[in-house]
């Protein structure tokens, strides 16, 4: 079947959005920061980890969220208008959202349904909607960093961005000047989320150069740490990155720095 109209949804996070279609005018629709976040909304995390944007409680939770209607309703307009001036070019429209699995299946196949109305032949495809549940990021209760991030409990803030925190140990570290960096989301370490923990090691590197703790000349450097489980020597149970400056003579001996040395000399 020959088609007027390609429209992929897709999730941002994942970093492979869909190939653009041969010779097909491209539209593009972020649902991102425009669209109320099902997974972010605590009053229904239950029904977000069982359902996708195509199952009906879900799909009409999304359709029935402000500024919905009329980003489908601009949507065929502009399709419309784009499939009148494209000749016999067929259009491609993205629909993408963070994770592809609600907002964006939902908006893609109401903008199709719709076309299909007006004769336009749609063909809607959903590449990120079959990824594994999302895991829920919002604040737990008895959590120390998220009393912190999210409560206003003590600690000494060295850094804040939008989505990371870095302050200072209570007890006042394994070196002078160690930091944690610490993602505002709730994660339970590095492997649940693998953008999350991207992202804190870029703000922990980041953090290094600013300070002036990164690898230097005159014999200054840094480690950075991070710890899953507690075999592992994980005992907050938040997700966080370990920034050490180190110094000749410190006196902090990394546990396996033996190991690694006879390791790497049997290579």
């Amino acid at each position: 079947m020959t088609y007027d109209v390609f429209i992929d949804s897709f999730g941002a996070r994942w970093q492979d959005p869909p190939p653009p279609r041969y010779r097909a005018a491209v539209l593009s629709i972020n649902l991102t920061d425009v669209l109320l976040n099902p997974p972010d909304d605590p009053n229904i995390s239950d029904t977000v980890a069982r359902q996708t944007g195509l199952d009906p409680e879900m799909n009409t939770y999304i359709l029935g969220t402000a500024g919905a209607a009329r980003i489908v309703d601009d949507a065929v307009h502009e399709l419309t208008a784009l499939l009148t001036s494209a000749g016999d070019r067929p259009v491609q429209l993205l629909v993408g959202c963070w994770y592809g699995k609600h907002r964006a299946p939902a908006i893609a196949d109401a903008i199709g349904r719709r076309l299909h109305l007006h004769g336009v032949r749609a063909a809607v495809t959903h590449h990120h909607i079959n990824r594994p549940p999302v895991p829920r990021k919002h604040p737990q209760p008895g959590c120390p960093f998220c009393a912190i991030i999210h409560h206003g409990a003590d600690a000494t803030l060295v850094r804040a961005w939008s989505d990371t925190v870095a302050i200072a140990p209570h007890r006042g570290g394994c070196t002078p000047g160690h930091i944690l960096v610490i993602p505002r989301g709730h994660v339970r370490d590095f492997t649940t989320d693998p953008v999350v923990a991207g992202i804190t090691m870029q703000r922990t590197a980041e953090l290094a150069h600013e300070l002036g703790i990164a690898p230097s000349a005159d014999g200054g450097g840094c480690n950075t740490i991070c710890n899953a489980g507690a075999v592992a020597s994980q005992t907050v149970f938040h997700h966080h990155q370990h920034l050490l400056p180190r110094i000749a003579g410190d006196g902090l001996a990394l546990p396996w720095a033996h190991r690694v040395v006879v390791a790497e000399a049997s290579a």
